[in-house]
């Protein structure tokens, strides 16, 4: 049965094909291709050497090519026209390139040149995805487009070209004429019986290419060719799929073929089509695209394998050859870091360093989250590994390319780790070393990814669309659990590079400090109230002590360098402004539960107060990027500020849902 496809995404899984296996496909190429240039069909040129014979004897037919038939008793073909017209070889070749090569009012008016579709074949070309190209038409528009992008195509022409031709697959570009060439008017083929049948080694070089070729049809009815309806019929394999370009409503002949071989027509001109897989092919090899099931295939075999009760050695080996793949990324291997642009520009290598790092991520996601402590040793190191900067100078963003692929790994598997609630697993994560490029010390992956700072290209929001859909593929869960999971990991992250950093013991000696100061004051307002006395002493005291705890906690605040994370923060405490529900939650739970608490049980807090503190200090710090956020809305969003925000969108909830919904 055959296909038909009319929208703009149909020339998508086509464009994949050819980026994935380049020269498995070939083109066969009609006039429906060269006609936008002005060139006229074969018949065209027929029927104008047909009318110039009529004028020669005087005559003025209707049907110039039925006169002809009729008046000479033989078909009208391209050798006996000329003989008739220019006696001698130099004159016939001038007579047929004036149908062929543009004059010079044609340039300067853009006709008799490579069309839209020629270019964009040329560029497929260029780009490896294409090497032969069967074209019925005469002119050499195709082999001026591919010689303008530096490739020089060999020609075949004749049955002498076909005949001594070599393996088809050691040539960079192969344009075969299958029904000739102007330039060898002996070889021109255009009426019924001369389509007939070909000569032998055009016919034997025609099967080789339909035997070993995917096939891309464009511009061709296919009506008067029985020959080649024949031979793709006969010789075009069914394991081979077959694309058939064409504006207009398909002919039966063409229809017929296209059912036999489970083709599909892709309703477009010639110049949109290829223009279309050209930009497609092209985008694809920036990004180094892989095929969009890869990541699914690769999660379901590893949930399967880890299901499987026994040591995963296919995982194993599978997570070993993606990684390798990842590591071996050209883009982290560079004879030198002093620019992009000769690398396709910063944009494009980051790109490809997201793209090449979408599978690893999902694997060590998965692993994160239904694995072990056998399973995590196979995957940590190697995100170490993605947090080491170049050696050397250049551009800091091209010697820390590595981290893009890091990042994003890390990220990943933190909050794969929280979802499943393996906080021995964040420890280690968290505990993961690399050496400092510019000091002679070792510092913590988690202090090299502390923030988004490895995704200058869009940030914090763009971030969060690019792992979501790997996290929703690899653990399986709904939005608002993994929405949890994620602010909880930032929180944790966060609360934890605020209790390592070196400042903050003398600032928790003193919250504790002021704490017990506070506990003083409730004790003696109690004992003030059951003497009878006046308790205003000890109410400022307590004041005091409350107001110095707070001041504290904001100055521990001011350790927070975690930029504009997926966290959500709200007015949960009136004057006291924004804070992050999460943390407040998280902190309250550890102060309840103390060593119970899970945090504390697996190893992962070791003293419950103190970080209970860094989580009460990461919220104030979160609340107070959340405020800087609502002042800057009015003016561009509805102009009221909200008690409630995302930090790396600034947008509501709401207004998040609402985009959701319109998008839908």
């Amino acid at each position: 049965m055959v296909t038909s496809v009319i929208d703009d995404d149909a020339l998508l899984p086509l464009a994949f094909s050819l980026y994935s296996s380049p020269g498995a496909y070939g083109l066969l190429l009609g006039a429906g291709v060269s006609a936008p240039s002005g060139i006229p069909t074969a018949w065209g040129v027929i029927e104008n050497l047909t009318s110039r014979v009529a004028q020669l004897v005087g005559e003025s037919p209707e049907d110039s090519v039925t006169w002809y038939e009729s008046k000479y008793e033989q078909p009208a073909q391209y050798e006996t026209l000329l003989e008739r017209l220019a006696p001698t070889p130099i004159e016939r070749q001038r007579l047929l390139r004036s149908y062929f090569e543009p004059s010079d009012d044609d340039r300067d008016n853009g006709r008799k040149g490579p069309t839209p579709a020629h270019k964009a074949i040329a560029r497929l070309v260029r780009a490896g995805t294409i090497r032969i190209i069967v074209t019925l038409n005469f002119d050499r528009l195709m082999e001026q487009a591919v010689q303008a992008e530096g490739i020089e195509p060999t020609v075949v022409a004749s049955p002498a070209d076909a005949a001594g031709l070599g393996p088809l697959h050691m040539l960079d570009c192969c344009i075969v004429h299958l029904h000739g060439d102007y330039l060898s008017p002996s070889s021109m083929l255009n009426t019924v019986d001369e389509l007939k049948a070909y000569p032998p080694e055009m016919t034997d070089l025609l099967q080789r290419i339909l035997g070993d070729y995917g096939l891309i049809v464009a511009g061709w009815s296919s009506v008067y060719d029985p020959a080649l309806r024949d031979a793709i019929a006969r010789h075009y394999p069914s394991r081979l799929s077959l694309a058939w370009v064409e504006l207009s409503e398909p002919k039966a002949e063409a229809t017929q073929l296209a059912t036999l071989k489970k083709g599909s027509f892709l309703h477009s001109s010639a110049d949109q089509a290829f223009g279309e897989l050209a930009d497609a092919v092209e985008a694809l090899a920036m990004r180094e695209t892989r095929h969009p099931l890869a990541l699914s295939v690769a999660v379901e075999t590893a949930k399967r394998e880890l299901a499987g009760g026994k040591v995963a050695i296919g995982l194993h080996d599978r997570l070993g050859q993606e990684m390798t793949r990842l590591h071996n990324l050209d883009d982290f291997h560079l004879p030198n870091h002093r620019s992009a642009a000769v690398h396709g520009g910063y944009p494009a290598m980051f790109a490809r360093v997201r793209e090449a790092s979408r599978v690893p991520t999902a694997l060590v996601a998965t692993l994160a989250y239904w694995g072990t402590d056998v399973t995590d040793r196979w995957w940590l190191d190697d995100v170490g590994r993605l947090a080491i900067t170049a050696r050397g100078g250049g551009a800091t963003s091209l010697l820390e390319l590595r981290h893009v692929a890091g990042s994003v790994l890390f990220l990943a598997a933190g909050v794969a780790a929280v979802a499943s609630r393996r906080y021995g697993l964040l420890k280690q994560l968290f505990a993961l070393q690399r050496p400092n490029p510019y000091q002679s010390r070792d510092e913590t992956v988690l202090n090299v990814f502390r923030s988004v700072d490895a995704h200058p290209v869009e940030g914090a929001e763009d971030l969060y669309h690019f792992v979501t859909p790997i996290l929703q593929e690899s653990l399986g869960i709904g939005t608002d659990a993994l929405d949890d999971a994620w602010q909880t990991f930032e929180v944790i992250r966060n609360a934890f590079l605020i209790e390592t950093d070196s400042r903050f013991n003398e600032q928790r000696d003193a919250y504790l400090g002021e704490s017990e100061r506070y506990r003083d004051a409730i004790v003696s307002f109690g004992m003030s109230v059951s003497d009878g006395d006046e308790p205003s002493s000890a109410t400022q005291a307590r004041a005091e002590a409350r107001l110095e705890m707070d001041r504290t906690v904001g100055q521990i605040a001011n350790l927070y360098r975690g930029g504009h994370p997926h966290v959500l923060v709200s007015d949960l405490h009136g004057d006291a402004g924004f804070r992050s529900p999460v943390a407040e939650r998280l902190a309250a739970d550890l102060e309840a539960q103390g060593k119970a608490h899970e945090l504390v049980q697996c190893g992962f807090v070791a003293i419950p107060s103190s970080f209970t503190l860094a989580l009460q200090g990461a919220s104030v710090a979160l609340g107070r990027t959340g405020n800087d956020l609502t002042w800057k809305r009015p003016g561009q969003h509805s102009g009221v500020i909200p008690s409630e925000i995302w930090l790396d969108s600034a947008l509501t909830p709401e207004e998040i849902e609402l985009s959701q919904r319109d998008a839908r």
